[in-house]
């Protein structure tokens, strides 16, 4: 039996409570199921308390509408065993999708101009607006394309591939941590952890109203997947890089949320879905392991990508 005490305290506030047993004897820590397949990390099972209270959405600066996504802060518990990946599904993994099933879908992506957001039909995951290599983030990806791709994936290992729930993806990127990042509170230190909106960034005059991360992680865009250290869990770039797309319907706050691992779809604005963990693009207070926000299904914007998840057997 593996434990984690893990009993992280943010400003007075017990947010994790976590007791993780192993995985089973005969199962890796992590694996792939091919070759070119995404790596992936078993999580370990446990409980946690999911959301923010309010003395980090404060201090944080998060303003009070939007800190209602992440409240109330409730008790979930990971019964059902899943593997996430250990990084955002890279350029070159979607080529292969892409080339294996003819998969085309209209409607461009949406950069930054130099003065403004708008969609070009010209842009997409090959050319997002900037360079990208294999080994980054795939990027203007929208839910349906995530989605494509996880059954894509699923009909070629046979296996239950899928995008992870909201449950699952703060479970595993808090990894026992109850600070609102996981690594500490500390933003400053997110670059050994994190390819984030940064001093260099700020330095490109794109964008002079946002406040940056007061560091520097060496990239203006997105990084190579697993460029920073990773999370108790062994997971990388859980916070900033890509903003990762979970399976749950869009609720405007956490009332009436499972207590479980399962995605949240019922009663929901499914047009929406959500997206998690920040960017290369987001400063401080949208880099936190409970910070969400919503997404059109159909919309591809240039910082956007996601990691899979897969359902084990108990």
């Amino acid at each position: 039996m593996m434990n984690f005490s893990g009993l992280g305290r943010v400003a007075g506030f017990i947010s994790v409570m976590l007791t993780a047993s192993a995985s089973a004897a005969n199962e890796p820590a992590s694996f792939k199921d091919c070759p070119d397949c995404p790596e992936m990390v078993v999580i370990p099972t446990g409980v946690f308390h999911m959301g923010t209270p309010d003395s980090v959405t404060q201090k944080e600066g998060v303003k009070i509408k939007r800190a209602k996504r992440e409240r109330p802060v409730h008790p979930v518990r990971i019964e059902r065993r899943f593997a996430l990946g250990k990084f955002e599904v890279t350029r070159k993994q979607y080529a292969d999708f892409i080339a294996a099933t003819g998969y085309s879908a209209p409607g461009g992506c949406k950069y930054w101009t130099g003065d403004k957001f708008e969609i070009a039909d010209d842009k997409d995951w090959e050319d997002p607006g900037y360079p990208q290599a294999d080994d980054h983030p795939a990027v203007c990806i929208s839910w349906n394309d995530a989605t494509a791709y996880t059954k894509w994936l699923a009909a070629r290992t046979g296996k239950a591939y899928r995008l992870p729930s909201e449950a699952e993806w703060e479970y595993a990127a808090r990894a026992g941590a109850g600070t609102a990042r996981f690594w500490g509170n500390d933003p400053a230190k997110a670059c050994t952890f994190a390819n984030v909106f940064d001093t260099s960034g700020a330095a490109s005059g794109e964008f002079p109203t946002m406040a940056p991360h007061q560091c520097d992680d060496g990239y203006k865009q997105t990084s190579p997947v697993g460029s920073y250290s990773a999370n108790a869990f062994g997971l990388h770039d859980t916070a900033g890089n890509a903003w990762e797309w979970n399976e749950d319907c869009w609720h405007k706050s956490y009332n009436g949320a499972p207590a479980d691992s399962r995605a949240w779809t019922a009663d929901g604005r499914c047009s929406q879905r959500i997206v998690r963990g920040g960017s290369w693009i987001s400063i401080a207070r949208y880099v936190r392991s409970g910070n969400r926000s919503k997404i059109n299904t159909d919309s591809r914007i240039y910082r956007n990508g996601f990691r899979v998840a897969l359902t084990l057997g108990r």
